[in-house]
């Protein structure tokens, strides 16, 4: 069992009074967009994705290949040429019926996305941005500006790029649009590489 509850300006997530995760609303912070990539470039990446051959978390809900359409979102960024001298990863993303907060999640004319899986859609790519096939990482911390939420039915474009390294720190950016070219939503995060013999002991 796990509990939730407010403490100072977070909200804590502990699991037997320790601390798991925490989550605030912050202002002085505004993520930047990476660059877009064409939606057919984007389809055509996800053939090289590198969790194809090999994964690490292959049950993961968003980039997970063990993962049915329906259970899981199934992105599967794969490297695309550069921009502003960064490497870029990208896929398409089509969110899924199952992927609403229920059956009134509309903005306009329009059934959308829930937030907290408009949130997911832009952590992983991340992570694949920052070359978890060659260093195992889990995500440390992450700052999301989410513009509006992505509609339900309707093809997207995710692309992620690496920032950044330092220590057992990686740095990542990704930035969700819609098929107009529109951006949905952006994140930035933070990476801490991990031992794959001692993690989750």
């Amino acid at each position: 069992a796990m509990t939730v509850q407010p403490e100072n300006d977070a909200t804590v997530v502990s699991c037997g009074g320790s601390p798991l995760a925490s989550a605030k609303l912050i202002r002085d912070v505004e993520p930047h967009d990476v660059p877009p990539v064409p939606t057919e470039e984007a389809r055509a990446a996800m053939a090289s994705y590198p969790g194809h051959t090999f994964h690490p978390f292959p049950t993961c809900y968003v980039c997970g290949t063990g993962r049915d359409e329906g259970d899981g979102m199934r992105i599967f960024p794969g490297r695309v040429g550069d921009a502003e001298g960064r490497q870029r990863v990208a896929s398409v993303w089509t969110p899924h019926e199952s992927m609403a907060e229920d059956t009134h999640t509309y903005v306009d004319e329009h059934r959308r996305a829930s937030v907290a899986n408009t949130w997911a859609a832009l952590d992983c790519i991340g992570g694949w941005a920052g070359d978890m096939a060659e260093r195992l990482m889990v995500l440390g911390r992450m700052v999301t500006a989410v513009d509006t939420l992505p509609v339900i039915g309707e093809e997207h474009v995710l692309v992620g790029a690496k920032k950044g390294a330092e220590g057992r720190k990686t740095f990542t950016a990704s930035t969700l649009y819609d098929n107009d070219g529109r951006v949905v939503a952006r994140a930035e995060h933070v990476w801490i590489a991990i031992d794959p013999e001692t993690f989750g002991r």
